[in-house]
């Protein structure tokens, strides 16, 4: 009994040791998003917009891509530790290589390295979580994943923006050290004993043809990063070309708008288990939109006025993803979690990709104001195709 309590405890301290290296490796990539005016606008002078916006989508892209092989490779060679090692100091390079170029193209290519080591970083840290876990302490073990990458979401843009009122490169300066930390950590990792399998996209696919409903989940999810991947890329532009506002500023109202979404996660999930899913999703979607479309008539008011409604906004989104992720349980059985998840955060990368070339494009062609308006309408009519979907379920049985 004793020698079975050192070994939980010896697990239990490297699952808040993986999810510390979560939270350096996080906040080293959500620091950068403050100061793209700088880093892009003020160096590519001849770039409209849209063009800016691939810099965000090419990420997530990277993030798309290796989501899908990172767990495979793992898998294969039946290691993980490694994977992180390779992830954290190949990013080191690529941060160092985006300041010194003057291409845009080489610097689009740079980006697309990077967020591949940093996804194949990230993500196999998460797996390693897994492994250490039984069916027992999963969902608390995750739970402790989600407050590291939340906080590293929530922390990264004020920092960012407190590190580059100092410099333009000091934000990527500043993760190169972050990666340098996590490069150094990992080779303490504890290598799993037990390599638990990550889903193949074969089996995802066939997944959602055995469960056909955890396409609503899919689509509020794709909705929610969609906006999300908007957000990133349109609120510092916006803060910067309409109220001429320094990254420190940026930094902090991106922090406010998440700040919401955090502490939301734990009572909005409860919530969830006792008043129903779509409760809670149909009020936060709902909200989302209206005070999202309003920013376009508002949001030129003054500063104060847009830093209430993107508290605002924030408190919506924190109403969405906790019932969403949660009803993942609620149509698959245990043992297809890992599948089923694997089709959630498939169909939500696809959504934060759209999401900064929406925002590009509507700004290149139009407005700020139009932008808003047009994406928070694209919240209300996509909350309106899913409950439709929902009432053909229904109707089926």
């Amino acid at each position: 009994m004793e020698e079975d309590n050192l070994i939980n405890s010896e697990f239990s301290k490297n699952i808040v040791f993986s999810g510390i290296l979560v939270l350096l490796t996080i906040t080293g990539v959500s620091i950068l998003h403050t100061n793209e005016y700088e880093f892009i606008v003020l160096r590519f002078p001849w770039l409209t917009l849209f063009e800016t916006s691939l810099f965000d989508s090419t990420l997530y892209m990277s993030y798309l891509i290796m989501g899908i092989f990172a767990g495979i490779l793992s898998d294969r060679l039946g290691k993980r530790k490694i994977f992180t090692i390779i992830g954290s100091g190949c990013s080191i390079i690529f941060f160092w290589l985006m300041t010194i170029t003057l291409e845009f193209g080489i610097l689009l290519i740079f980006r697309f390295c990077q967020g591949v080591f940093i996804v194949l970083s990230w993500q196999i840290l998460m797996t390693i979580i897994l492994d250490l876990s039984t069916s027992e302490n999963r969902g608390k073990n995750m739970g402790i994943f989600g407050i590291f990458l939340a906080t590293a979401m929530g922390i990264g843009p004020v920092l960012g923006g407190l590190f580059a009122s100092m410099g333009v490169f000091i934000p990527y300066y500043v993760a190169m050290i972050l990666n340098g930390i996590v490069f150094i950590l990992s080779f303490f990792l504890m290598e799993p004993k037990q390599i638990k399998k990550n889903p193949s996209l074969k089996k995802i696919l066939n997944s959602v043809q055995r469960h056909p409903k955890l396409i609503v989940p899919g689509l509020f999810n794709f909705i929610d990063r969609l906006h999300m991947g908007f957000i990133i890329f349109i609120l510092p532009m916006y803060l910067q070309m309409v109220l001429y506002k320094g990254p420190e500023l940026r930094g902090m109202v991106l922090g406010l708008y998440a700040l919401p979404f955090i502490l939301l996660q734990y009572p909005i999930g409860k919530l969830s288990d006792k008043v129903g899913r779509y409760k809670p999703l149909i009020i936060g979607s709902l909200g989302y939109g209206i005070v999202l479309s309003s920013i376009a008539f508002f949001g030129t008011y003054g500063f104060l006025i847009l830093i209430i409604l993107f508290i605002i906004l924030g408190i919506f989104a924190g109403t969405t993803t906790p019932p969403t992720m949660a009803l993942i349980g609620d149509i698959v059985s245990k043992e297809e979690n890992a599948i089923a998840m694997g089709f959630f955060n498939f169909v939500g990368n696809f959504g934060i990709i759209i999401g900064p070339l929406i925002a590009g494009y509507i700004i290149t062609y139009s407005n700020f104001d139009f932008a808003f308006l047009i994406v928070g309408i694209i919240e209300i009519i996509s909350l309106g195709v899913i409950l439709l979907i929902l009432l053909k379920f229904k109707e089926l049985g």
